[in-house]
């Protein structure tokens, strides 16, 4: 009986707070698209056990007047991270591979390199794999379509490790091919197909998938930058199969409120590992990074944990932010390269919820 108050009483406040905040949240974020210039994006709140409200604004693809829906697909960039991170933790959880291991027992196409480099370390950002070079076109705008994560590690694999592992923090998205490699070794199914039945399919995302150019990623949203003038143009072409793992799905914002709820109820991963994944990692002198397996931490000037991730390329300014003591995520997912506000505006749509 409690329960069932309980439940008629929380499915009335959230009708009430439909009726009475969710125009700020559209005015708020409609807003931002003007300022910014930005074509279109898509927007959502997971809040206490559901998805509360989303929004679908702008164009999709500005040449045909396709304009964006709620199931229209951004390419993700970075948010692809969080997304290995976890399948990778689910592979831990059933044992098939520790976070201690080295790189080479899971992923032997990777050459020996003069130090040991573990999953944790790789996750986390400290094995010393290399970032993009600036100086090399071939690595902001690759050209090379790699028919599956192992051949993609080409693209670094032969290059000399930019520190000891552990003594340094370098964001790398190389470094998460890796985690792809270990995957697909481990599993004894190529890295996608497990991302697809384990992952996706447990939390019901019908439509994230590598950015490829097939199937789903085939009417993602069309990218866009600004012009040195500040005019909007088609961004660069950049084939993102050589980062599938780490900065190459596409996804919609259904989709990544269910991820963020299937963190929440722990369909994809126990609680131990949820903590472990969102506490950050220390270098070899104790140094805390700021950075977990596979998440940015930080804390809002409230003084709560925000659990997030954002996410940047060819086209698209991405986020993906959590604040799990309030049981709340939201995403926003624009086809603007740049959108530089987007942990405030996280903020902001927290504080215009509550």
């Amino acid at each position: 009986m409690l329960r069932a108050i309980f439940l008629s009483f929380f499915h009335f406040s959230a009708l009430i707070l439909t009726a009475q905040d969710f125009t700020a949240l559209n005015r708020f974020l409609d807003s931002e698209k003007t300022r910014l210039k930005i074509p279109g994006y898509a927007a959502g709140v997971y809040y206490k056990g559901e998805i509360l409200w989303t929004r679908a604004s702008g164009m999709a693809d500005i040449k045909v007047g396709r304009p964006v829906r709620r199931d229209t697909p951004f390419r993700l960039a970075s948010i692809s991270k969080p997304l290995t991170s976890v399948a990778l933790l689910q592979m831990v959880e059933m044992q098939m591979l520790s976070l201690n291991d080295e790189i080479h027992k899971h992923c032997p196409a990777f050459p020996v390199k003069p130090h040991p480099i573990t999953l944790a370390q790789i996750l986390s950002h400290l094995g010393g794999i290399r970032t993009y070079k600036e100086k090399d076109p071939s690595d902001a705008n690759n050209a090379i379509r790699f028919p599956n994560v192992i051949e993609a590690l080409k693209k670094f694999s032969a290059d000399p490790l930019e520190h000891e592992p552990g003594t340094k923090y370098l964001y790398t998205t190389y470094g998460y091919g890796l985690l792809g490699c270990a995957i697909e070794n481990a599993s004894g199914m190529p890295y996608e197909r497990w991302m697809a039945d384990k992952l996706f399919a447990t939390v019901g995302m019908c439509n994230t998938a590598p950015d490829n150019n097939r199937g789903i990623s085939l009417r993602r949203a069309q990218g866009y930058r600004k012009s040195l003038e500040g005019e909007i143009e088609d961004c660069a072409v950049s084939d993102n199969t050589a980062k599938i793992p780490g900065g190459g799905y596409v996804s919609t914002v259904d989709d990544l409120l269910k991820f963020s709820e299937g963190i929440y109820r722990q369909k994809l991963i126990k609680s131990e590992l949820i903590d472990l994944m969102w506490t950050s990692s220390r270098l070899k002198s104790g140094k805390i990074t700021g950075y977990g397996l596979g998440w940015s931490l930080a804390k809002a000037p409230e003084g709560d944990r925000e659990i997030y991730h954002t996410g940047g390329q060819q086209g698209t300014s991405t986020i993906l932010y959590l604040r799990p003591e309030h049981n709340f995520a939201f995403v926003w997912l624009t086809n603007l390269e740049g959108v530089d506000n987007r942990l405030p505006t996280s903020r902001q749509i927290f504080k215009l919820l509550k």
